[in-house]
């Protein structure tokens, strides 16, 4: 009875990954592609080749794994396609449905044979990756190449200290500058044409200094932006050698913030590996990395605050989350005091939904809210019944996107929300607001929009949005 259950479970998931509907992969906050059907194309025979079509991976599709393989291996080295989805991403969802398949028929080292070559062509698909959780069986990692060339890691932090005077406090409930009261009226920010995974490898810095300018234009106070570690550093996370380029990135945007009396908001920990060295329960092998970033930046007026990770709770909310609260909080309690050890001037927050857990670690209390600003009032009266600290809502906004996306934008539904959102979180007098997000993004070539490119205030064009307009004074 368990085999048959087993065996029903597994074959609806390769229903699911089927041959036309296996997403291409997709960057943070974007949701699955559309499927797009295959059109069939002939390849060129040669002598590592016989003529197949893309048909031949419909024919075979659930009937015979290792044809399907055979067939798209052959148009891959022809260079074909068939339809906007990938020939890779097929390649994917048959290694994974042909170890689903071998599962069920309890072949077990066979389907983590396969399940290993999904994993092989994306390693951010959580199809395989929960597969092989499920069955103890995720490869370990292999370290990066060391650059044994480089030299010793130095303290890149200046020998002058800084005059704290410049620096954003604390005073009650509300921040402070220069002896003055400084409300947050921020923008979380990636680049027009570089968001997410893109941002260190295609970020433009004469882009983003026009981006900046209008960030500044506008009258915006605060940006936040979003630190991926694994293209700053190379080799193993503990050994922490900086790539240099990556963080050039970084020093232009504090060259651009200070130039525009901007203060950042430095985001720590984005996208990171909760799989195969966790986060939350290996994070003594991501200190030093950490260490680097802290030290490097720990001087710049410029720098509001460290928000030590976004959405932190979702990583034990969720179905299907492989950590407790326990877990997170004691990573929690144990980055901040090594950030505060290396940086006792800046503040210090934590971006979560639900962020009551972070009040014992964080100087000021940050929530995201996305629902009905209605509802925002409620959610702060209860965070004031738990803590006295500053509260800042640290993400929430709302997108332009058409339910239908062949009709127009939604431009004055996304005003609206943002307006609404923007009044709630005034009227409770918070430490301040930061929308996400500054600007409307551009796909990668030949992937797909969705609603995920369009909660920009302004479009990729640099043209103002409604919803901008509506917060001017």
């Amino acid at each position: 009875m368990r085999k048959n259950y087993i065996a029903f479970i597994l074959l609806a998931i390769t229903l699911l990954v089927s041959a036309c509907g296996a997403a291409t992969p997709t960057p943070p906050h974007s949701p699955t592609a559309p499927p797009a059907s295959p059109t069939p194309i002939l390849t060129e025979p040669t002598a590592a080749t016989t003529l197949v079509t893309c048909a031949d991976i419909d024919a075979n599709w659930g009937r015979d794994w290792a044809a399907v393989l055979d067939t798209l291996d052959k148009l891959i080295e022809a260079d074909q396609s068939c339809g906007e989805e990938p020939l890779l991403s097929k390649k994917y969802a048959v290694h994974f449905n042909y170890g689903a398949a071998l599962e069920a028929e309890e072949d077990t080292p066979a389907a983590v044979e396969q399940y290993r070559a999904a994993l092989a062509i994306d390693s951010q698909r959580q199809e395989a990756i929960n597969a092989l959780f499920r069955l103890d069986a995720l490869p370990r990692p292999t370290p990066s190449a060391c650059l044994s060339d480089s030299p010793p890691r130095p303290d890149p932090a200046p020998t002058a200290t800084p005059d704290a005077t410049h620096f954003v406090t604390v005073a009650g409930e509300q921040l402070q500058l220069d002896g003055q009261s400084f409300v947050v009226r921020g923008v979380n920010y990636y680049p027009r044409h570089a968001p997410w995974k893109r941002f260190f490898d295609e970020a433009d810095p004469a882009q983003m200094t026009d981006e900046f300018t209008a960030i500044k234009e506008a009258g915006f106070n605060t940006v936040r932006i979003f630190l991926w570690y694994e293209p700053l550093f190379t080799c193993q996370p503990e050994d922490a050698i900086p790539n240099e380029a990556a963080f050039e990135i970084i020093d232009t945007i504090f060259d651009l913030a200070e130039a525009r009396d901007l203060k950042l908001i430095l985001t720590l920990n984005d996208l990171p590996d909760l799989t195969f060295r966790p986060l939350y329960t290996d994070w003594e092998h991501y200190d030093a990395q950490t260490t680097y970033i802290v030290r490097r930046y720990r001087n710049e007026p410029t720098l509001l605050a460290w928000d030590v990770r976004n959405g932190g709770d979702f990583d034990f909310k969720e179905d299907d989350s492989r950590f407790t609260e326990p877990q997170v909080v004691a990573w929690l309690s144990h980055i901040t005091e090594l950030i505060k050890e290396h940086d006792p001037r800046h503040l210090i927050t934590a971006g979560w939904d639900e962020s009551a857990a972070t009040a014992p670690y964080v100087d000021v209390m940050a929530l995201q809210h996305y629902d009905d600003p209605a509802e925002l009032p409620a959610r702060i009266e209860a965070l004031r019944q738990k803590t006295d600290k500053p509260l800042l809502l640290i993400s929430g906004g709302s997108h332009s996107w058409a339910d239908d996306p062949d009709e127009p934008q939604d431009e004055a539904a996304q005003a609206e929300y943002v307006t609404a959102l923007v009044d709630a979180a005034e009227s409770e007098e918070l430490a301040g607001w930061v929308l996400w997000t500054a600007f409307d993004f551009v796909p990668p070539p030949g992937w797909p929009f969705t609603k995920e490119y369009f909660f920009g205030l302004w479009r990729t064009d640099l043209s103002a949005k409604p919803a901008l307009e509506a917060l001017k004074p």
